[in-house]
């Protein structure tokens, strides 16, 4: 089960730091179609986006850790 979430956290990992360095693009990704002229966000939506960005990181490393040492600890 550790290898299977290693392998499925990955692409949440790549997401969550292209957030932190490209807030408004990752915004409006698969979104721009609907918009004519891309609005600009708040300073507020950009620091609330860093902060889930880093918020999610945290959580999936600390998962990470607790699978990995009950899979190693085997309880």
């Amino acid at each position: 089960m550790l290898f299977i979430m290693t392998i499925l956290a990955i692409p949440v990992y790549g997401i969550c730091i292209w957030s932190l360095y490209e807030p408004e693009e990752s915004y409006f990704f698969m979104k721009k179609w609907q918009y004519k002229e891309l609005p600009e966000l708040s300073d507020a939506q950009i620091k609330l986006i860093r902060i889930g960005s880093v918020a999610v990181l945290i959580i999936m490393t600390l998962q990470l850790i607790m699978m990995a040492i009950e899979t190693f600890t085997g309880h």
